[in-house]
């Protein structure tokens, strides 16, 4: 009995002593002098949209970087850039074998996404790590491999990312087809291999600092709401399973420029656009709050049926509305301060897709949206 507690006891120290080595192992950083990238961007061109990218080399710390700006829009229901790095052959096989990477970034907010771009996905759903960015400041952001996951709506290949199969790493934006501006940089990107990595006393300190920094500033901006919008589309789907007809809800970081909309307060929309095929009924525009903390749907203001908005196909068509709100949003978030839109047609309720004269776009040529 006491020589098998004996074992035992030998046998416990074993595993944690291996076990601690896994823990405390220090990883490799592989950094511009070993990695070689062909640094590409693309649009949502092949899904017929017309969000825009632009990449400009450039020193960012004094160190070697890239800039991109550009412009989401949703004609792509699920509007995005993408910014890909393409590695050398010396490269790729660090890659294959990385478990884990890091970059700067200094961003515009909004929360962006890197995916480690693997062949045995085939639809897409690319293991991935979303990450915050703090508005015009400088913060590490570092992703251990075990990080990236799969995003709901694919095909599961496996509970973990199989860098084996690793082909490249791309960033990508997450705003599935919100429209407007945006802007990051990044550089100083690394590879690990060896050790999982982390930031470092001094990164998360100088991270903490970013964020308090970007809320100072942000407490002095005085932030209007509205104005001209150029680029709207609106994409009016199929909502028969849950209505008799067709919905959009049109969020923009600009609408509301950050700023919360709360009960009693008065807006303006006044519009031209173009309708992609004849509708069926009038328009009928409110604000609405489309997050969980909502349930997904509470109308801040009465419904505004806009009179004469029946539009036929290509003919341009001019209103002004005013919306006076009765509740407040839940948050800041753009998702809880939309403009809702919804038109009946005929279909068959509780069935999505049963709308007789399918989805269609409206295509507006002048958005001004202000607050009284």
């Amino acid at each position: 009995m006491k020589k098998a507690q004996k074992v035992s006891l030998i046998l416990c120290a074993a595993i944690m002593m291996l076990v601690g080595s896994f823990a405390w192992a220090k990883p490799t950083a592989h950094d511009s002098k070993t990695l070689k990238w062909t640094w590409t961007v693309n649009g949502d061109e092949d899904n017929k949209g017309s969000s825009t990218i632009t990449m400009k080399e450039e020193q960012i710390q004094k160190m070697p970087g890239y800039s991109f700006s550009g412009a989401i829009t949703n004609k792509y229901e699920y509007g995005f850039v993408n910014v890909k790095l393409t590695p050398d052959a010396a490269t790729l096989d660090i890659l294959k074998k990385c478990t884990g990477l890091s970059f700067k970034v200094i961003g515009d907010g909004e929360p962006y996404a890197v995916k480690i771009i693997t062949s045995d996905v085939k639809d897409y759903a690319y293991y991935e790590y979303r990450f915050d960015t703090v508005k015009d400041q400088a913060i590490t952001v570092v992703v251990p491999v075990e990080f990236l996951m799969q995003p709901s709506w694919g095909k599961a290949v496996g509970a973990s990312v199989n860098t084996s199969l690793a082909q490249l790493i791309e960033f990508q934006t997450t705003r599935n087809g919100s429209p407007g501006p945006f802007a990051f940089k990044l550089w100083d990107f690394k590879l690990y291999t060896g050790g999982t990595p982390e930031l470092s006393s001094a990164e998360k300190k100088a991270n903490d600092q970013a964020v308090k920094d970007a809320a100072a500033a942000e407490a002095k901006l005085v932030k209007p709401v509205g104005g001209t919008l150029t680029g709207v589309v609106w994409n009016m789907d199929d909502n028969f399973q849950y209505a008799n007809g067709y919905n959009v809800y049109f969020g923009d970081p600009r609408l509301f420029n950050g700023n919360k909309i709360s009960r009693g307060e008065t807006y303006t929309l006044k519009f031209t656009c173009t309708s992609s095929r004849d509708m069926e009924a009038e328009m009928r525009i409110y604000l609405v709050d489309h997050t969980a903390a909502a349930q997904y749907h509470t109308e801040l203001c009465p419904q505004v049926i806009v009179p004469g908005s029946k539009l036929k196909a290509g003919v341009p068509f001019t209103a002004e509305i005013t919306l006076t709100t009765t509740k407040g949003a839940t948050s800041a978030n753009v998702n809880a301060n939309l403009i809702g839109m919804e038109t009946e047609g005929q279909g068959k309720k509780g069935v999505k897709g049963s709308g007789v004269q399918k989805p269609f776009t409206i295509t507006f040529s002048q958005f001004v949206f202000t607050k009284k």
